[in-house]
């Protein structure tokens, strides 16, 4: 019996060793030492330096032999984008204190993720840390009247609760406090950056460096990952009324110094005091009245997906199709720093080289289309962008591979992210391959869950693809403090788990490309089959007896 066990194992090992063999840790390398040089400076979309790299992957492509998907012949799929820029000039904060009038300029004293222009005034409140949590002995909120006002918080951290949990950005780590303080009226909210940040700046970097981003023109139902308040039950006769816009900036020492009228250390004294365990007072500034005016404007551009196939093998089943695919976008510039996005998501840029490569030794009966999406770190562009054009029926398509960030953290744990949502032959096929390899990771599926406070299950290209019923898995090697910062540096790249599970995803797609069928949809029984028609459901799990 074990003979026969080893044997049947061996057979299929063999029949992808060819395969397997080409791909390297020492190409691995060789690609993301180009595409994660600080050069490409992070990638941002759209940018010329995105375009380069999307033209290396074309080129690439094109002298490995391999075909591309697009009807007219080539590798580009034409993504259009709105392009959102700030109008500096335009973009001011006014600070009014009775005596006279500093005007700060974008850019320069204070940034924020500006989409739409307009303004916003009111006088001024200080509120701490903008905490509010009675229970925990901690309310900077207590008895402030904080509608109409212009509200002035720390970006610090309450005391005791230690570091940032990984995988919150700079930016959303403060969301709670200032979707508190919105819901109680608040006009704006200015946060003071950080003294490690204050201290670059006086160094002479520009912390509030901008480049302007695109988001996709054209707003797909499958895009709806969050439901806003026009597709909330209300009463009859109810009226539903937009939230107020609200004004969000940080701001410098210097002009949290003038708002609050004191000299700029003691803005530094404040978030001494914070890390020291003591509350620092929340009071109304008397007197003085800010108005930050926000100018944007809006052009359109292009960004591209690069997409190639590799037909199957099999005369019957090359007409149906396995996706894997990963995103070579990254986050641009952020803080005034490159984030050259080794991990995010230079990992899986350059595993699908390889994964390409080993398709042309040795394909499955299914045809394989190897997709590089655009914009993933704008909302996803290029992946929503693909599956509501989709070159294939999406009918087709038996499953989507995703990777994203798979070069980090322990070497032998892997995150599977919604590979046992609508499939359990999706899971289980992933298993068997990581048994059958001797490759051995442990699989971890903490994010393969709806209700995450993180929500990581929407966060990544796989997401459209299930919001068409198509069964999909994000190979994730997790979080670290280096998300969307600096560190992301091919440097801190574990090539040899790059190079392993670049082998995984691979096995899979050989696995899943040699299947008798398309993988079952047996999980969630309001998904049965695949295709647009499942969008008209609010989310695919609503009515989930898992």
């Amino acid at each position: 019996m074990f003979f026969i066990l080893f044997l049947a194992g061996s057979v299929v090992s063999t029949s992808q060793t060819r395969g397997l063999k080409t791909i390297t840790e020492k190409e691995l390398r060789y690609h993301l030492d180009f595409l994660g040089a600080p050069e490409f400076r992070g990638r941002e979309t759209p940018s010329p330096e995105l375009e380069i790299a999307t033209l290396y992957l074309g080129n690439w492509l094109k002298a490995s032999g391999v075909k591309p998907l697009m009807p007219d012949g080539s590798f580009y799929q034409k993504v259009p984008l709105n392009v959102t820029s700030v109008f500096q000039p335009g973009t001011k904060i006014k600070v009014s204190n009775g005596i006279g009038e500093h005007v700060y300029y974008f850019g320069k004293a204070f940034s924020g993720n500006f989409t739409a222009s307009g303004s916003w005034s009111g006088n001024v409140v200080f509120a701490g840390l903008g905490i509010s949590d009675p229970s925990g002995g901690w309310d900077d909120l207590d008895g402030l009247d904080l509608r109409g006002k212009i509200v002035i918080i720390l970006d610090e951290q309450k005391p005791g609760d230690g570091r940032y949990e990984p995988g919150f950005t700079r930016t959303s780590r403060l969301n709670a406090r200032i979707t508190e303080i919105r819901n109680r009226g608040a006009s704006a909210v200015f946060s003071i950056v950080s003294d490690e940040r204050e201290k670059r700046m006086a160094e002479g970097e520009n912390i509030f460096a901008y480049i302007p981003t695109g988001r996709l023109a054209a707003l797909y139902d499958s895009q709806r990952t969050y439901f806003g308040p026009e597709q909330q039950s209300k009463p009859a006769g109810a009226i539903m009324r937009p939230e107020a816009p609200l004004g969000r900036a940080e701001i410098s020492h210097e002009m949290a110094a003038d708002i609050l009228g004191i000299p700029k250390a003691d803005i530094s004294g404040m978030f001494s005091d914070i890390r020291q365990g003591r509350q620092v007072p929340s009071r109304v500034i008397p007197g003085v009245r800010v108005k930050l005016d926000v100018e944007v404007e809006n052009y359109s551009g292009t960004s591209s997906n690069v997409l190639a196939l590799v037909e199957g093998s099999d005369r019957n089943l090359r007409n149906e199709y396995i996706v894997v695919c990963g995103h070579h976008d990254a986050r641009g510039i952020d803080d005034g720093e490159i984030v050259a996005g080794a991990d995010d998501n230079g990992s899986a840029t350059v595993a699908l080289l390889e994964i390409a490569q080993a398709l042309m030794v040795d394909r499955p009966k299914r045809s394989v289309i190897l997709a590089w999406f655009t914009g993933e770190e704008q909302g996803m562009n290029g992946s929503h962008y693909f599956i509501n054009n989709c070159p294939v029926p999406v009918e087709k398509i038996s499953t989507c591979l995703n990777m994203d960030m798979i070069a980090r953290n322990n070497p032998d744990s892997l995150f599977l992210v919604g590979s046992d949502l609508l499939s359990s032959e999706l899971d289980a096929a992933i298993n068997r391959v990581n048994r059958r390899s001797g490759l051995n990771f442990g699989f971890d599926y903490t994010y393969s869950v709806t209700d995450h406070p993180q929500r990581v299950y929407f966060r990544s290209d796989h997401y459209p693809f299930i919001r068409f019923g198509i069964p999909s898995v994000w190979f994730f090697s997790g979080f670290t403090p280096d998300y969307h910062t600096k560190g992301d540096v091919p440097e801190a790249v574990d090539y040899q788990k790059l190079y392993r599970t670049t082998k995984l995803v691979y096995l899979t797609v050989m696995e899943t490309g040699n299947a008798k069928d398309l993988l079952k949809l047996d999980v969630n029984k309001a998904v049965n089959s695949r295709g647009s028609h499942n969008l008209r459901e609010k989310s695919l799990f609503e009515a989930s007896e898992r």
